[in-house]
């Protein structure tokens, strides 16, 4: 069977600052080839040449179009036309498909959905089409039959042992790297799958069931080692949905860099109550040179409310461990939880700014249906979340707040957002070594915009320039909003 797999378009806020090639494509074309299928990876981030041609050149039986959370829907449903026009069945995955494979389905958008993890689930939807057709023995797939969509229950079935490494040859490679804090040439990769905790906003509780499973190590360390020495990688952002090393795995990243000779620095996502300081210090050793903390907010009351448990003293101190041991930390957070209060939303602030952190990255609320905070509010509010489908995309939503579910005035949320991003972007933290990091990668951001055609380079400036000026303006011209939530002069050293 011939097999496409799509990333579609998402516009600059995905190709320029948290552009990974999406990762469930990699690891699902790998796979589907070693199982004797024919794929084409074709990234539009990366590869600006015309859609169509493309896939009228390839004549796939399926196209697997994968929608996370920052992609472009309507470039996505465009695909799919495309795809079903020329012959070819339809799949969709990732956060966003999931969220709303009902309507998906529904609306003719696609054939089918696929939640959570794809790689065996795609290989008995190949074997289906190319047999009985009997889709429901599928786990974890939607699609219409006699005129009513049918779901089956998720279950990640994938054994992560029996996925090889990632063909990086696949993609051009040398397109994917992306400028970081520590590295020129970094990758996004992965560790793990799924966390273990159940925080009632993210996606994990629908995608994956609350689940997390390990990946043979010796495989991502084969990777990397491969793509150090082939392409010159020099860093390995872990994607995971949270980094959890053993003392046993942070040794074996140490033995394998000084036994290889290998420079790659790494980092990822995890809580700021997972490692001690000891490991922190062993992280460092090992090439660990940041972390993305899931902070989220300052305020305990909301924090009970998105089953997120964590001491607020020992954020701080883990925080100080990482500066002292020389890795970086950024702070995640989210304001404007559904009816949250201006006095919450204080609190975060305050918090946030208590901790010395390197970076802030504070974005607004993202409705996920199917995860419990989402239903709760699509209930509350009485919302259509197939509006998702019409072009409310979560990555407008993250930026420019195009939707406000709180107590708290949109004013006031984006210019707490403006004050935190401008911050960030003229930080100057020098006990990790790194100074105006986010200048660097703004730099990295411009420098790609100049790759594809030229209408999209020019729409990826304007909307770049849209949010500078928009992050400007906010973190500025209000003196009176920032007095209220205790936000000192931006400008001040």
């Amino acid at each position: 069977m011939r097999i496409i797999f799509i990333q579609p378009k998402a516009g600059f806020m995905m190709r320029g600052t948290t552009y990974p090639v999406c990762r469930s494509i990699m690891v699902s074309a790998t796979y589907m080839k070693e199982q004797g299928h024919e794929v084409l990876v074709f990234d539009r981030c990366i590869d600006f040449r015309n859609a169509e041609k493309i896939i009228l050149g390839f004549k796939p039986d399926l196209s697997m179009i994968y929608v996370p959370p920052t992609a472009s829907v309507s470039d996505a449903i465009s695909l799919s036309d495309i795809s079903r026009k020329h012959g070819a069945k339809v799949a969709w995955g990732e956060v966003v498909a999931c969220a709303v494979a009902d309507h998906v389905v529904e609306k003719g958008i696609a054939d089918f959905v696929i939640t959570g993890e794809t790689e065996f689930k795609l290989r008995d939807l190949a074997g289906e089409l190319a047999g009985d057709k009997n889709y429901c023995n599928i786990p974890g797939i939607t699609l219409m039959k006699d005129s009513a969509v049918i779901s089956t229950p998720n279950v990640n079935n994938t054994d992560l042992c029996a996925i090889p490494a990632i063909d990086w040859d696949l993609v051009d490679v040398k397109k994917c790297f992306r400028q970081f804090p520590y590295c020129d040439k970094m990758l996004y990769m992965y560790t793990s799958r799924g966390c273990p905790f159940r925080c009632t906003y993210c996606y994990n509780t629908m995608f994956y069931n609350s689940e997390h499973r390990k990946r043979p190590l010796d495989f991502v360390l084969g990777e990397i080692k491969y793509l150090e020495e082939k392409y010159g990688l020099d860093g390995a952002n872990f994607s995971d949905e949270l980094l959890l090393l053993s003392d046993e795995e942070i040794a074996q990243i140490k033995d394998f860099r000084d036994k290889n000779n290998l420079h790659f620095f790494w980092g990822g996502e995890t809580r700021a109550d997972i490692y001690d300081e000891d490991a922190l210090k062993r992280m460092y050793e090992a090439g660990c040179r940041w972390l993305l903390l899931g902070i989220e907010t300052g305020s305990e009351q909301t924090r009970v409310r998105i089953n997120k448990p964590m001491n607020q003293q020992k954020i701080k101190e883990f925080v100080l461990q990482c500066t002292n041991a020389g890795i970086a930390t950024f702070g995640s957070f989210i304001i404007g939880f559904p009816n949250e209060t201006p006095e919450q939303l204080r609190e975060t602030v305050d918090f946030a700014l208590s901790l010395d952190l390197d970076a802030f990255l504070v974005n607004f609320y993202v409705l996920i249906p199917k995860t419990p905070l989402g239903d709760e509010t699509v209930s509350t509010f009485g919302l259509d979340v197939s509006e998702i489908l019409n072009g409310t995309s979560a990555s407008s939503q993250i930026q420019m707040l195009t939707s406000n579910y709180s107590s708290i005035p949109d004013r006031d949320l984006k210019v707490v957002k403006g004050y935190f991003d401008w911050l960030t972007f003229t930080r100057k933290k020098e006990k990790t070594g790194q100074k105006n990091m986010f200048m660097k990668k703004a730099i990295d951001v411009l420098r790609h915009f100049a790759e594809g055609n030229v209408k999209d380079s020019l729409t990826n400036v304007f909307s770049a320039g849209k949010t500078f000026v928009s992050v400007l303006y906010y973190s500025h011209a209000y003196p009176s909003i920032n007095k209220k939530y205790g936000l000192h002069n931006v400008n001040r050293k």
